[in-house]
Parts: structure tokens; sequence; C-alpha cells
């Protein structure tokens, strides 16, 4: 895997020891793919600030303070 290659399914391995809901899981992969928050929020129909509420949780869940953190968790091969 190459370091900015991130399959969905070692998305959904790494992430099922965080307890995420599936909306969570879904907005997580869309920003490891790469998204915008406003694409993001346009693609699936809701608000902006509802994107942004939804990673406020995804972050607090996975113990990280941003982007650049949550990423990470899933390019470290230890956890795979």
């Amino acid at each position: 895997m190459t370091e900015n290659e991130i399959t969905k399914q070692h998305y959904l391995k790494v992430a099922q020891k965080y307890g995420f809901t599936r909306r969570e899981l879904e907005l997580g992969f869309l920003k490891l793919s790469g998204f915008s928050n406003r694409r993001i929020s346009y693609m699936l129909g809701i608000s902006e600030q509802t994107v942004k509420n939804h990673f406020t949780h995804i972050y607090e869940k996975a113990w990280v303070p941003g982007r650049k953190e949550f990423q990470e968790l899933f390019l470290k091969d230890d956890q795979a």
C-alpha cells in the first residue's frame, strides 16, 4: 500500500475499533479519499456544518485532534 492509498477494506478494518456509526464511517472514508467538507456535504445532501459536526464526533472517538492525525491512524502498517 502506498502512502496515500487507503483501501476501503483497510479503512474498515482499522476503523472498526473506534465505534463509528455508519454515517461516520462513510464520512471518514470520503475525507481520507481527499474530499473537502464542502464536497462531502454536496455529495451527501447535507449541510457543511453537519459534516463538521460529524467530524468533531469522529475525531473525539478516535482520540485525535484533527484530519492529519486521523489520516495517520490508517497509514500505520502496524495497526492493519
